[in-house]
């Protein structure tokens, strides 16, 4: 029982908040912190759609990629946070690494 509450908790946050998260962090300097939410979950969403079809937009990418299952998403949404999250961290350490430099 307890493992099923944190299994859906762990789920949501990874769903529905942390990469859209990472992702305003890396993209935004300012923004308020409703406006950051908002667009975290939208981003979170859009992320969720496109791992979704990388796991199974066509038949080759299924047979590749073993479908959706719930080990699959599981695994590509954590991946996809690792890359947001070192991403961030690279930014943070150093600010000009990621901007154009003219």
């Amino acid at each position: 029982m307890i493992f099923q509450i944190f299994h859906a908790i762990l789920g949501l946050a990874i769903g529905l908040v942390i990469p859209g998260l990472l992702l305003t962090f890396i993209l935004f300097k300012e923004m308020d912190i409703l406006e950051r939410i908002a667009l975290s979950v939208a981003l979170s969403i859009a992320i969720d759609i496109f791992v979704g079809l990388f796991l199974g937009a066509n038949k080759t990418m299924k047979d590749i990629t073993g479908g959706i299952t719930e080990f699959n998403v599981w695994f590509y949404l954590l991946v996809v946070c690792v890359i947001l999250g070192f991403v961030l961290v690279l930014k943070m350490s150093k600010p000009n690494l990621l901007r154009k430099s003219n």
